[in-house]
C-alpha cells in the first residue's frame, strides 16, 4: 500500500510536467510561426559570439511589439583581418550572399578597414554601427553620412578631460599628440573645445610627435621625445594633455623619468586604452622601476566595460547578463557588442510602427533610442553614443584593498608595482547637450599636498624698504636733526663771544644746515609707495620725491663741505702767501666761495630737471622660485628714480663733487701742522674734511651693490651720511661747548701773536723758486737797513766816547730819545683788545710766550757787562726786523766787532708781546745806567754848569726804521715760509 499512492504521485507529477512543456512547446511553435524574421549581418575581426549569442537569445524570448520579431545572425564564415582588400571583397560577398536587401551592418573591424566599408556602404545607404572604434574621423556626416558609434568616441573623452581641467582648476595646460589622423584629430578637437572658453583655458604650448617603428629609428625618437620634453619643462608647462599609442606611451615615460617631468609639479592625463592587460611592463630601455615612477598619479580616460552606475535602473535581462559575464575575461568590448544587439531590438520595434525606408528610419529613429544596457545608459546624438567615461589613475602600491590603495608607494621607492583605480565616473544628465557630469568613485591620490598647480605660480611682489629698516634710520636722522638744530640754537646764542666769533659763525651756520639737509635726505631715500594707502596719486608724488632727493642731497653736500673747503681755504692761504702786502681774508670772500659752489649746483640741476627729468620708474626683476615651495614664482619690482641719461648727469656729478672734494682733501692735509687760537677750528675743519672724503669715497662704492639687495644699500648709504654728518658737526661745535663752558664771559684774553706754522725739524725744507726770489729780496732790503744802521750806531758810539762838542752833553734825558730808537709804539697796547677783534680775519696773529722767557732774555743782557747801549739797540733793532728772539742772537766778544749774526734755524720765532716790550726797555736802562756811572765822576762839574735842554736834542735814531706793531702784525701776517715735507 505504501508505494501504490507513492506511484500515484510521481505519475500525476509526470502528467502535470507533460502538460506545462507540451503547452509551452506548442505555443512557442505557434508564436515562432506568426514571428517576421530579421538578419542581423555582422562582420568581425574577433570572436564575439557569446555576447551576441547571448542577447539574440534575450530579445527573441521577450516580446517586444505586436508584430513578432526572430533575429538571425548572418555572420562572416570566419574572422575577417584588418586588412582592407580582405575586408571589402567580404562585404560584397555577404551583399551578394544576402536573399534581399541588407538591413544593417554592425561590426568590430579596424579603424583603417571600417571607414572603408563606412564609406562603401553610403552608395548602399547601408547603416553601419561599430561596437569598438571611437575614431573622430568617422563622424564627419559629409562623408560618412550612415555610421554610428555604440562606443563612446574620442569626443566625449575629450568633453570628460576639459570638466576635469574645470574640476582641478587648471586653465593652463599642453598638448602632445602622435601624427596620425586618430590622434591628431583628437589633439585639434581638444584645442577647439577650450578655444571656445579663451578666458577659462590657456593652450600653453602643442607638440606633435613623429614616432616611427622600428630599431633603426629608435635613437631618433629618443633625442625627439627628448627635445619635447625639455621645450615643456622650458616653457613651464605642467598639465600634459598626451594622445598616443602604447608603444609610443611606454618610450614616453621613460624619457620623462629621465628628464624628471613627473611628480609632484606635473600632471599627465593621457587618452586610455581598451586593454586590461600591463602594457608598461613591455621592455624599454628604462627600468621597470622607472617607468612606475614616470606613471605614477597619471591620469586616463577610458571607457568601461561595464558600467559603474550601482543604482542604474537595469532590466532583469541586463542585470542576467553581466552577472554571468563580469565573472570571465571577456574580450573589452564584449559588452558594447551586448548593447548593440539591443539597440538594433529596439530600433527594429520602432521602425515597424513607420513607412519609411529603411535609412531613412534608422537615422531618424537612432537617435530617439534610450535604454539601460550592460555599458550604462545607451543613447546617440549624431551618429555618436552618449555614453559612460572612467576616469583612472595610475597609482604605485604596495598593497591593494578592493580596488583601494592602502600602502602608496613614493618616488624614490623600490618593488612598486602600478595599479589602475578608478577615480571618477563621467556621465551625462538628461539634456544630451550638456556637459559631463564627475561622480567620485574613489578618492584621487597625489604626490604632494593636492593637485599640481597648472603653472609656476607667479606673484608680483613690491620691494621697498622694510619698515623696520625705514624706521630705524628716521629715528637716527630724527637725533641728528635735533642735535643740528641745538648746535644752531647755540651758535647763534654765543655769536658775540670772543671764541665763537673768532670761529666765522656764519659759516658755522651754513654747515649745519647743510648736515640738516642731510639727514632729511636720508629719510627721504627711504619713502616708498607703499607708504601710501590710495594709490591712484602715489605716481605724482614718488614723481616729486625723485628729483627732491636729489636735490637736497646735492645741497647739502655744498652747503657743509663748501662751507668747510673755504675755512680750509682761507687757512691754506694765510700760511702759504709771501706777499707782504696782502690782508686779511674776510668772510664775505668765503660766502662768495659758498655761493658760487651753490650757484653752479642750482644751474646744474635745474638743466638736468628739464632737459632730462628724474621719474619714478618700475623695474622688474628676475623672477625666483621659493625654496620651500617650487610652485610659487616671485616676479620682485621695484621703485627706482631714473632720467634717460642718468648714467651721464651722474658721472658730471660725481665729477663736479670729487674734485671739489680732493682738493679740500689736499688742503687740509696741506695745513695739517697749523695750531693757532685765533683760526681756532682750523684743525677739527681739516678732520672733518678727512671724514667726508673717506665716507664719500666708501659710499661711492654702493653703486656696486646689486640693485635687488635694497636693504643693504639702503642701510650702507644712510650709515656713511649718517658718520660723516654726525662726525662734522660734533668735531665744529663740541670744542667751541667746552670752550664757552670753561669761558662763559670770554674774560681770558687771546694772545696777540701765535706760533706759527712749524716744519718737521726731522725733514728737509723744500724752497719754490718764487720764495727763493722773495728770500733774496728781502735779503738785499735788509743788507740796506743792516748798512743804515750800522752807520748810525758807530756814529752814536762816536758821540757817546768822544769829546764834548760845543755845549752838547749826553744828559739823562738821553734814555728817552733811546727808548724811542729801540721799542716799538706802545699806543696799541693801551687799547681794549676787544675793540680789536671787530673783524675776526683781520685780529692780530697771537702766540702763548711765557714771561719767564723774557726775565731770562732780560738776565742775559744785564748779566752781560760787555753790552753797551748802542749794541743793545743795534741788537734788539735787528731782532726786531728778522723776527727773532733777542737771546737767540750771538753776541760779539770785542766792542770793536759790530757783526752780529742770526742762527738760520732760528729765523721762524718771534716774540712781540707786551713782556717782550718791558724787557727791552729794562735792557735798555740797566745798560745806559752802567754807561753813565762809568762816567759821572770825569764829567760831574761839566755836567752841573751845563744844561741841554729837549729842544736842542738832536735826534738819534735817524737812520733807523721804525718797526711799530702794525708793521710787525703785517710782516707776521704775509712773510713767512711755506714748507712742505718731503
Amino acid at each position: 500500500m505504501g508505494t501504490k499512492p507513492f506511484r500515484l504521485f510521481l505519475v500525476l507529477i509526470f502528467v502535470l510536467v507533460y502538460s506545462v512543456l507540451a503547452n509551452n512547446y506548442y505555443g512557442h511553435h505557434h508564436l515562432n510561426a506568426n514571428r517576421q524574421r530579421i538578419t542581423l549581418n555582422g562582420l568581425f575581426t574577433n570572436s564575439h559570439y557569446p555576447s551576441i549569442h547571448f542577447a539574440l537569445e534575450q530579445v527573441n524570448a521577450q516580446l517586444l511589439s505586436p508584430i513578432n520579431l526572430q533575429f538571425h545572425l548572418d555572420e562572416t564564415e570566419g574572422t575577417i583581418k584588418c586588412d582592407v582588400g580582405t575586408s571589402v571583397k567580404t562585404f560584397f560577398d555577404m551583399m551578394n550572399r544576402s536573399s534581399s536587401s541588407l538591413g544593417v551592418i554592425f561590426t568590430d573591424a579596424c579603424q583603417t578597414v571600417l571607414s572603408y566599408i563606412s564609406e562603401t556602404a553610403t552608395y548602399f545607404r547601408l547603416p553601419v554601427i561599430s561596437f569598438t572604434d571611437s575614431d573622430l574621423s568617422l563622424l564627419a556626416k559629409d562623408r560618412y553620412p550612415y555610421f554610428y558609434h555604440i562606443v563612446p568616441s574620442d569626443h566625449a573623452h575629450n568633453l570628460v578631460r576639459k570638466q576635469l581641467l574645470q574640476y582641478f582648476n587648471w586653465t593652463r595646460f599642453g598638448l602632445i599628440y602622435q601624427h596620425g589622423s586618430k590622434y591628431t584629430l583628437v589633439a585639434n578637437d581638444f584645442s577647439n573645445l577650450t578655444a571656445m572658453d579663451k578666458k577659462l583655458f590657456e593652450v600653453n604650448l602643442t607638440r606633435g610627435l613623429a614616432y616611427r617603428h622600428g630599431p633603426i629609428w629608435q635613437a631618433n625618437n629618443e633625442r625627439y621625445i627628448e627635445t619635447l620634453l625639455k621645450d615643456f619643462k622650458t616653457r613651464d608647462v605642467r598639465i600634459i594633455i598626451a594622445n598616443f599609442n602604447q608603444t609610443v606611451a611606454r618610450h614616453m615615460f621613460c624619457q620623462a623619468a629621465r628628464e624628471q617631468v613627473y611628480g609632484s609639479r606635473y600632471q599627465w592625463i593621457i587618452l586610455g586604452y581598451p586593454s586590461s592587460s600591463p602594457w608598461w611592463n613591455e621592455p624599454t630601455h628604462c627600468s621597470q622601476q622607472e617607468i612606475v615612477r614616470a606613471m605614477n598619479g597619471t591620469l586616463q580616460t577610458r571607457v568601461p566595460q561595464f558600467s559603474m552606475d550601482e543604482n542604474a535602473n537595469r532590466s532583469e535581462f541586463v542585470s542576467e547578463y553581466i552577472k554571468s559575464f563580469s565573472k570571465f575575461e571577456n574580450d573589452y568590448f564584449d559588452a558594447y557588442a551586448y548593447d548593440t544587439i539591443w539597440s538594433l531590438a529596439y530600433f527594429y520595434r520602432l521602425k515597424l510602427t513607420s513607412n519609411q525606408s529603411n535609412t531613412e528610419v534608422f537615422k531618424n529613429i537612432i537617435d530617439d533610442i534610450d535604454f539601460i544596457g550592460a555599458t550604462g545608459r545607451v543613447r546617440y546624438l549624431d551618429g555618436g553614443r552618449i555614453g559612460e567615461v572612467l576616469v583612472e589613475q595610475f597609482v604605485a602600491c604596495r598593497m591593494m584593498n578592493n580596488e583601494t590603495c592602502t600602502i602608496p608607494c613614493y618616488e624614490e621607492e623600490e618593488d612598486c608595482h602600478l595599479t589602475v583605480v578608478k577615480i571618477f565616473r563621467a556621465t551625462y544628465s538628461e539634456s544630451k547637450d550638456g556637459p559631463p557630469i564627475l561622480y567620485t568613485l574613489n578618492p584621487i591620490m597625489w604626490h604632494g599636498n593636492g593637485p599640481p598647480r597648472d603653472r609656476t605660480n607667479q606673484t608680483v611682489q613690491f620691494e621697498h624698504i622694510y619698515p623696520s629698516v625705514f624706521i630705524s634710520i628716521s629715528i637716527c636722522s630724527g637725533i641728528g636733526l635735533f642735535m643740528s638744530c641745538a648746535f644752531l640754537a647755540f651758535n647763534i646764542h654765543f655769536r658775540s663771544h670772543r671764541y665763537i666769533r673768532m670761529s666765522s659763525p656764519t659759516l658755522n651756520n651754513i654747515i649745519l644746515c647743510g648736515c640738516m639737509l642731510a639727514y632729511i635726505s636720508m629719510i627721504l631715500m627711504g619713502i616708498n609707495s607703499s607708504l601710501f594707502r590710495e594709490k591712484s596719486y602715489v605716481g605724482t608724488i614718488m614723481n616729486i620725491f625723485c628729483p627732491t632727493r636729489v636735490w637736497i642731497l646735492c645741497i647739502s653736500f655744498t652747503l657743509a663741505f663748501g662751507s668747510m673747503f673755504s675755512k680750509t681755504w682761507r687757512v691754506h692761504s694765510i700760511f702759504t702767501n709771501i706777499n707782504t702786502t696782502k690782508r686779511g681774508i674776510h668772510d664775505s670772500r668765503l660766502l662768495a666761495i659758498v655761493g658760487v659752489l651753490l650757484t653752479i649746483d642750482l644751474i646744474f640741476l635745474i638743466v638736468w630737471q628739464i632737459l632730462d627729468p628724474i621719474r619714478r620708474v618700475l623695474v622688474y626683476s628676475a623672477p625666483h622660485r621659493l625654496k620651500d615651495n617650487q610652485d610659487i614664482e616671485i616676479i620682485p619690482y621695484r621703485e627706482e628714480c631714473k632720467s634717460k641719461n642718468m648714467s651721464l648727469w651722474f658721472v658730471v656729478l660725481v665729477l663736479n663733487k670729487g674734485l671739489l672734494m680732493f682738493y679740500g682733501s689736499f688742503l687740509s692735509w696741506k695745513t695739517r701742522h697749523v695750531t693757532m687760537p685765533a683760526l681756532n677750528d682750523s684743525r677739527y675743519i681739516g678732520l672733518s674734511v678727512y671724514i667726508v672724503f673717506i665716507c664719500c669715497t666708501l659710499g661711492s662704492l654702493v653703486i656696486f651693490i646689486p640693485s635687488e639687495q635694497m636693504q643693504f644699500s639702503y642701510f650702507l648709504r644712510s650709515f656713511f651720511i649718517v658718520i660723516c654728518t654726525t662726525a662734522t658737526v660734533c668735531l665744529v661745535f663740541v670744542p667751541k661747548i667746552i670752550e664757552v663752558y670753561r669761558d662763559p664771559h670770554s674774560k681770558k684774553r687771546q694772545p696777540k701773536v701765535t706760533n706759527r706754522l712749524h716744519p718737521n725739524q726731522g725733514r728737509p725744507i723744500v724752497l719754490t723758486v718764487q720764495h727763493l726770489n722773495a728770500i733774496l729780496s728781502d735779503n738785499q732790503d735788509l743788507k740796506l737797513v743792516l748798512s743804515m744802521q750800522e752807520e748810525t750806531l758807530n756814529r752814536l758810539f762816536d758821540q757817546l766816547n768822544g769829546p764834548r762838542v760845543e755845549n752838547r752833553i749826553t744828559t739823562v734825558t738821553e734814555p728817552f730819545e733811546m727808548e724811542r730808537l729801540i721799542v716799538c709804539n706802545d699806543g696799541a697796547d693801551e687799547e681794549d683788545d676787544e675793540d680789536d677783534g671787530d673783524d675776526d680775519d683781520e685780529e692780530e696773529e697771537k702766540e702763548e710766550d711765557s714771561s719767564s722767557g723774557d726775565e731770562c732774555h732780560l738776565q742775559f743782557i744785564t748779566s752781560n757787562a760787555s753790552l753797551q747801549p748802542g749794541r743793545v739797540a743795534r741788537a734788539v733793532s735787528l731782532c726786531l726786523f728778522n723776527k727773532v728772539q733777542l737771546g737767540r742772537i750771538s753776541w760779539p766778544e770785542a766792542a770793536s766787532d759790530s757783526r752780529y749774526s742770526i742762527p738760520s734755524q732760528d729765523i721762524h720765532h718771534f716774540a712781540s708781546s707786551s713782556a717782550s716790550k718791558t724787557l727791552r726797555r729794562q735792557a735798555y736802562h740797566n745798560s745806559f745806567s752802567i754807561f753813565k756811572n762809568s762816567r759821572n765822576s770825569e764829567h760831574s762839574a761839566v755836567a752841573k754848569d751845563n744844561h741841554a735842554s729837549l729842544q736842542n736834542f738832536e735826534p738819534l735814531f735817524d737812520g733807523l726804521v721804525l718797526l711799530d706793531e702794525t708793521r710787525l702784525d703785517d710782516m707776521l701776517e704775509t712773510d713767512l715760509i711755506s714748507t712742505v715735507n718731503g
